[in-house]
């Protein structure tokens, strides 16, 4: 198994910037926020300029913004994509993809992989250079069967690097019974099947890096670093996320318990000593940045240990037992497992549809009798 590569994603003019500091391998932006920035500003190597990393060796990615734009009911088009590909300077440029949504039904999930294969297929005509060169990404949709077959053959006929994108809401277990299950199983298999590198899209949290670790993917990026620390929490290996400052705790874990203190300092202090500067629990308190900066540390300092799982949760420690067992499972097996899975999810929703026609045709039953009633 070779190194995790840890990628962070970034806003264009983030603050703090960690990769100056610590030993961060690569920057993740996307083209969204390159033209609400403004194409020319950053056009050549002035992104990486901006960004501070110009003539240092650290990778610059380049997401399609694809869930940005959709999520905002835009659709960028090949042709937009492969113009900022085209204008900016970077090591890899991630295909546009369409992410299928947790609960899409076969039908919608199958239309979404086939959209994203042809914006490949397209891309790859419109940027022959980045093709030949293994720097255009394909973007693998949580699918098996003929859909799964046609990703394999379009991108291993094309590229040396594939990315596996829209895992992010399994995680967050809103597909239903299995959701992580879904997720992990599909990673095992991809790796099974896919013969070069393989890129974990938006996944490389504390919890899930040991995870991606063990399967064996080879990098991942996350922004966890930066959105954990807004919401003013740290991230510690073995306990998890803890609220550190003075906005009330909306959500999660609340505040460090007195046990927990040992660790923390000890991790304050490496952090401090990584970053060449004095972090002290006052700082943390009341400073984004200074969260940002320890947050991305131990990220980094998850994805350099092994492979072990160190987290609290019990939910993503029988994730990795599964995965140890499964680590050897032929792929047809895998496939099965996770046929049966999306089949249950099927099923799923054709119940809820079915419950949501009865619940409406007794509203309108009520309305009715109401109606007549007067």
């Amino acid at each position: 198994m070779g190194a995790f590569k840890l990628i962070l994603g970034t806003p264009l003019q983030a603050i703090p910037k960690p990769w100056l500091v610590l030993p961060i391998e690569g920057v993740m932006v996307n083209a969204f926020e390159i033209l609400k920035y403004g194409l020319s500003r950053v056009r050549g190597r002035n992104l990486r300029k901006l960004l501070g990393i110009d003539n240092t060796g650290i990778e610059l990615w380049i997401d399609s913004g694809g869930y940005q734009f959709l999520s905002r009911g835009l659709n960028p088009g090949v042709d937009k994509i492969a113009k900022v590909y085209r204008e900016i300077d970077a090591d890899y440029y991630i295909s546009l993809d369409y992410p299928p949504g947790p609960r899409d039904n076969e039908r919608l999930r199958a239309m979404k992989i086939a959209k994203t294969v042809s914006s490949f297929m397209s891309m790859k005509n419109m940027l022959r250079g980045l093709i030949e060169e293994g720097r255009l990404i394909p973007v693998f949709h949580l699918s098996v069967g003929e859909s799964l077959r046609v990703q394999l053959r379009v991108y291993e006929s094309h590229s040396i690097t594939a990315a596996v994108g829209g895992l992010i809401p399994h995680f967050m277990q809103l597909s239903g019974k299995g959701s992580r299950l879904k997720a992990v199983l599909f990673l095992l298999l991809l790796r099974k099947i896919w013969r070069g590198k393989l890129h974990a899209l938006g996944l490389a949290s504390a919890a899930i890096i040991p995870l991606l670790k063990a399967i064996g993917v080879d990098s991942g990026d996350t922004q966890s670093w930066r959105h954990k620390a807004a919401y003013g929490k740290i991230i510690i290996p073995t306990i998890g996320e803890r609220h550190i400052s003075e906005r009330e705790v909306r959500f999660g874990p609340s505040t460090l318990r007195e046990e927990e203190y040992p660790l923390y300092m000890k991790y304050l202090q490496k952090a401090s000593e990584a970053l060449n500067t004095v972090l002290n629990h006052t700082d943390l308190a009341n400073s984004f940045e200074a969260r940002a900066l320890f947050n991305s540390y131990v990220l980094l300092e998850v994805a350099s240990n092994g492979a072990k799982y160190r987290g609290p949760s019990k939910a993503f420690m029988r994730l990795f037992e599964r995965i140890q067992a499964l680590k050897n499972a032929d792929p047809d097996l895998l496939e099965k497992e996770l046929a049966k899975l999306l089949a249950l999810q099927e099923q799923e929703l054709v119940n809820h549809r079915a419950i949501k026609s009865i619940e409406s045709l007794r509203a309108i039953d009520m309305q009715t009798s109401r109606a007549q009633a007067m």
